[in-house]
């Protein structure tokens, strides 16, 4: 363990040293996983994500470096039930411009009990966050470590007693929370913002999109402001840790959770079966 307080340093102690990029230029992506009994059903999905991620940040990905590769690692330590983060960064060296562009990684694990998602009776509460606005580009997609915007939000939603918060993007249209992607409801239709938008790609956005098309729903993705958001019957929230979260109230508006009940049920079949 490193303590770098109110000490001065020629050079990062050696441990800190081999992940410098990640902490010097957050030059590095993370993939939060969760494994189910001993199982990772979505693994496959989080390695393709990563590996686009990696591409479009321009790292040199090993050959040998596959779902089957990461899903073998991290079943090497993580116990049955488990929370795993997965960071990958650029080696050292170099300023802006890296000196080489192989990855590094690192799996750290957390036990995380129950073995599946469980349903929130109480749903969560929200608020729209002022502090904050996403920017869109080609990057909004990956979820990188520089992830301060996402810091300061949730601390307003901490500050305002709030579960989670609204994050609206730089054309003030409604982009995702804190840490999930943002689905709500109007009349039959199932509707969530476009990924050109500036939302993170999730895991569980993509798992619910496919399921849900292919259950004979009408799914759309549309731009929405928060207007239109809080004219909705139902809202709920997505990630591939906690599954699906039902949103109870926001900005004084309380939702239903009917439909999203049944998503939920949906959604804990598939994992389960697969």
């Amino acid at each position: 363990m490193f303590n770098l307080n109110a000490q001065h340093v020629k050079e990062l102690p050696e441990g800190l040293a081999l992940a410098e990029r990640g902490l010097y230029y957050a030059d590095a992506l993370f993939e939060t996983i969760r494994v189910f009994e001993g199982r990772i059903p979505l693994m496959e999905a989080h390695w393709q994500r990563l590996s686009e991620g990696l591409k479009t940040m321009r790292y040199r990905v090993p050959s040998f470096w596959s779902a089957a590769f990461f899903e073998n690692e991290i079943l090497k330590t993580a116990p049955k039930n488990a929370r795993v983060r997965l960071t990958v960064w650029r080696a050292p060296g170099g300023l802006y411009f890296p000196q080489n562009n192989e990855p590094q990684f690192l799996i750290a694990v957390k036990v995380l009990e129950p073995g599946m998602y469980q349903w929130l009776e109480g749903g969560i509460q929200m608020g729209l966050c002022e502090s904050v606005r996403l920017p869109v580009d080609r990057f909004s997609g990956l979820k990188t470590l520089n992830a301060a915007r996402y810091v300061v939000a949730a601390q307003e939603a901490q500050e305002r007693g709030w579960d989670d918060a609204v994050l609206l993007n730089a054309y003030d249209h409604v982009c995702e929370t804190t840490s999930s992607n943002i689905f709500w409801f109007e009349g039959e239709a199932l509707c969530t913002p476009p990924l050109a938008d500036g939302c993170v790609t999730g895991v569980m956005r993509d798992l619910l999109l496919t399921l849900t098309k292919t259950s004979g729903y009408k799914v759309v993705e549309k731009t929405i402001h928060m207007e239109g958001l809080l004219a909705a019957q139902e809202v709920f929230l997505t990630n591939a840790v906690r599954g699906i979260r039902w949103v109870r109230s926001c900005e004084g508006k309380v939702f239903s959770s009917t439909e999203t009940r049944k998503l939920y049920e949906l959604m804990v079949g598939y994992l389960t079966q697969k």
